[in-house]
């Protein structure tokens, strides 16, 4: 890498959508193909930077499971930085942070990229967007171009739910809208932006400036809006078309998707261990301290650790760490951590952590 980079990775918030999962764990702590979201994010970004790269994690929800999760894996590696967000209120016993914008601002606020800075671009990624082609391409692509700066973008069947840019015929952004309401482009902002020092500083002033204006009750301080005012001032900035789907965490269907994609890119172990009397259909990852006794698991199926699964049928599904699953048939479902099942015979399902569910009804055994 030639141009001298920072990272800024907004891990505040809560995770609404995904509740109750991230009662017990922030959002990005949530297992895809045996590792968090968090854990694949990084060794992206490992593969992306150089050693002693500067990472800001700007937290606030769950922030000391954030801080020791991040500094016993990767303080050998990336020089390390935190900065909490306050929180602006709760909501029903939720805690409200004030939004993007006002998050990425924190990075000029903490002296992490000061007023006037020249030297280091700046590079974010969303914690809760993983990006299944990694941060090599848009890194590699700012690298070789003479624009300010790219944002990741992906084709979306509903748009109205995403900032979305409209690129010209050579892919520098025209216009960007958040969350339009009517038809104006599919291509969604997908949660990960690189910026020269001048755009970065343009940047951050907008934020610093718009942060000090109140919000109102339902309102968060936005980050679409500084990427506009680029637009408008006449920077160049690229939108780069990923490939494949990012996972947006906030939906399950994506965790599926992502799940099945990583099961078939990594090399999947095929000797288990406590597996008695069952068949595993690769690809599959099963985690560590899992007994599995009669049952059929996979494909595409990930299994956390310190799992038990008996006399059950699992496929194309999520486990999670410290579950028991005893008679369960199922396909494209999540089930979390510390969860219980026994005797369900239903596909699709969502179960979040710590529940327990249990049918009297019991067919052919099951």
């Amino acid at each position: 890498m030639t141009k001298k980079m920072k990272i800024i990775c907004p891990i505040a918030g809560v995770g609404k959508r995904l509740q109750p999962f991230t009662f017990t764990k922030p959002k990005a702590f949530l297992k895809v193909a045996g590792k968090t979201i968090l854990d694949h994010a990084m060794n992206m970004l490992k593969e992306t930077f150089p050693e002693h790269t500067e990472i800001l994690f700007v937290t606030g929800y769950k922030k000391e499971m954030i801080i020791k999760h991040v500094m016993d894996l990767y303080s050998d590696y990336f020089q390390l930085r935190f900065v909490e967000q306050e929180q602006r209120g709760i909501v029903d016993d939720v805690p409200i942070f004030p939004g993007l914008g006002h998050a990425i601002y924190l990075a000029r606020k903490s002296g992490f990229l000061p007023k006037g800075n020249t030297e280091h671009g700046m590079f974010v990624f969303l914690s809760d967007r993983l990006p299944i082609d990694g941060y090599h391409g848009i890194v590699e692509k700012f690298e070789n171009s003479d624009l300010d700066g790219f944002i990741s973008v992906s084709i979306v069947k509903h748009p109205e739910h995403y900032g979305v840019v409209v690129p010209d015929k050579d892919g520098v952004i025209t216009k960007m809208v958040e969350k339009p309401k009517e038809y104006i482009a599919n291509t969604a902002i997908s949660g990960a932006y690189v910026f020269n020092a001048k755009a970065a500083n343009e940047i951050l002033d907008y934020l610093e400036s718009s942060v000090m204006k109140p919000l109102r009750e339902n309102q968060e301080h936005q980050f679409t809006p500084a990427l506009q005012n680029l637009v408008e001032k006449k920077f160049r900035i690229g939108a780069f078309v990923m490939h494949h789907e990012v996972i947006d965490i906030g939906q399950p269907e994506a965790f599926i998707t992502g799940n099945k994609y990583f099961l078939e890119t990594m090399k999947c172990p095929s000797d288990f261990h406590q597996v008695e009397d069952s068949h595993i259909v690769l690809p599959s990852f099963i985690g560590k301290g899992v007994s599995i006794k009669n049952s059929i698991v996979g494909p595409n199926v990930s299994i956390g650790d310190n799992v038990s699964i008996t006399s059950s049928i699992i496929q194309n599904s999520l486990v999670g760490d410290g579950s028991s699953l005893t008679r369960v048939i199922t396909t494209d479902s999540i089930i979390g951590d510390g969860c219980h099942l026994e005797d369900i015979i239903k596909s699709q399902i969502t179960v979040g952590d710590r529940s327990v569910i249990s049918s009297t009804k019991r067919n052919n055994g099951y």
